[in-house]
């Protein structure tokens, strides 16, 4: 399998811009550590986005370096390829992803290594590619914004067949008190989904089938910081020169779909899999980049939801026809924050910050009870003053009920029913 995707790949990957040598590393680690949970899509967001580069970016399949679950070793040993490859070629431009665990004081946390982000930004710089971009898609990720550089809500850099920019750009999932959300329906990031759509095309709003590092941001932050997890993306340049670094392109003669104007999301799945190719909110654009196949389309307007089969041809576009597609209803909003195991994730039923910090608090605490007593769900929800855990336990519901000034307690609420008789 995972060889016959390579192979479509090398087979669809877009000739690179004349003289610029577009080199990507992609670092996926689900692993988890004492209070932190492993994570259930990290990796697999990575391998998205190292699929993607190759597609659309430019960056040839010998100039990609995918590592999934591997050791901090391998990503300070693919850094200095890069810094190899760039000393062979002074138009080179790096990309640098990762999807991990992290704090703002610690810096990453793949497992039970640590790189500090004074660390990893040391790294970077000394590749010595003349443009770095650096995403990163983890918890409380704008730590490494504050080692970086100075913030910038937006900016306009350019680099297309000769690259006329140098520096960093650093791009992060959430802010330094946040969590980064992982979204079982989404099967990956809150963040990263949203940044996938953008690359795609959904963030294009010249219209001119180049999506630049400025059109992704803007995207990616809109999207993410605007309720669905109450994440707030980060960026932070030091960049010299002028004109667009275009990370992506939507081919004129495809492949890809053109999608109907004015509709709230768009999702499209493998058909067998259900994995999520792209999940785009309000698109800016209306040609999207989508490898040939059939394809499993959802599409929502007005809170209604439609879905169907779509096809999409080796050359030219599919066009995702409302008309065709079949009514379905519309399910409420749930953020899910994942947890390994048997024990049921934690639900949060309006993804406030301070509700999903909660969750992820009470997570462990939740865990621990299951290892004693039968838990099916839960749900965490805020009504007036008060904070609701609602368990289902032993096959019947419960609700533990909290102020929000006492909402801490809830922990030892769950430690207490570990106790009691079953």
């Amino acid at each position: 399998m995972r060889k016959a995707l390579w192979l479509a790949l090398i087979l669809t990957a877009v000739p690179a811009l004349a003289g610029t040598k577009r080199l990507a590393i992609v670092f996926g680690h689900n692993g988890g550590q004492g209070p932190r949970p492993a994570l259930r899509y990290a990796e697999a967001d990575a391998a998205r986005v190292a699929k993607l580069f190759v597609e659309a970016g430019s960056v040839a399949p010998t100039n990609l370096k995918l590592l999934q679950g591997r050791p901090v070793a391998e990503l300070f040993a693919a850094l200095e390829w890069a810094k190899a490859q760039a000393k062979t070629d002074p138009q080179t431009l790096l990309f640098l992803y990762v999807s991990t665990h992290a704090t703002a004081e610690h810096g990453l946390l793949p497992g039970a290594e640590q790189v500090r982000w004074k660390e990893l930004k040391r790294r970077v710089t000394a590749t010595g590619a003349k443009a770095r971009v650096t995403i990163i898609d983890a918890c409380q990720s704008s730590g490494l914004i504050e080692t970086a550089a100075r913030e910038a809500p937006t900016f306009t850099i350019e680099a297309e067949d000769k690259l006329t920019v140098q520096g960093d750009a650093f791009i992060t999932s959430s802010a330094s008190h946040e969590p980064s959300l992982e979204a079982g329906q989404l099967r990956g990031s809150v963040f990263t989904q949203h940044l996938v759509a953008a690359l795609r095309g959904a963030a294009d709003l010249s219209q001119d089938g180049a999506v630049s590092l400025d059109e992704a941001y803007r995207f990616a932050y809109e999207r993410t910081a605007s309720g669905e997890s109450g994440q707030h993306p980060g960026l932070a340049v030091r960049l010299s020169g002028y004109g667009e670094i275009v990370v992506t392109r939507v081919r004129e003669d495809g492949p890809g779909v053109v999608v109907p104007p004015g509709i709230e999301r768009l999702v499209i799945r493998d058909p067998v899999t259900r994995d999520v190719l792209l999940s785009a909110a309000r698109p800016a654009a209306q040609k999207l980049l989508v490898p040939s196949g059939t394809w499993q389309v959802e599409l929502e307007r007005e809170g209604r939801r439609k879905e169907g089969r779509l096809e999409v041809p080796a050359r030219g576009f599919g066009l995702v026809d409302e008309d065709q597609l079949t009514a379905r209803a519309s399910s409420a909003q749930v953020i899910r924050l994942e947890s390994g195991g048997g024990c049921p994730s934690i639900d949060v039923a309006t993804p406030l910050p301070v509700l999903v910090s909660l969750g992820q608090t009470l997570q462990p605490a939740l865990e621990r009870l299951c290892s004693s007593r039968a838990v099916s769900s839960a749900t965490l929800s805020r009504e007036a003053q008060q904070v609701l855990l609602t368990i289902t336990l032993d096959d019947r519901p419960l609700v533990l009920s909290r102020s929000t000034a006492e909402q801490h307690r809830l922990a030892a609420d769950l430690a207490e029913l570990s106790l009691k008789p079953h």
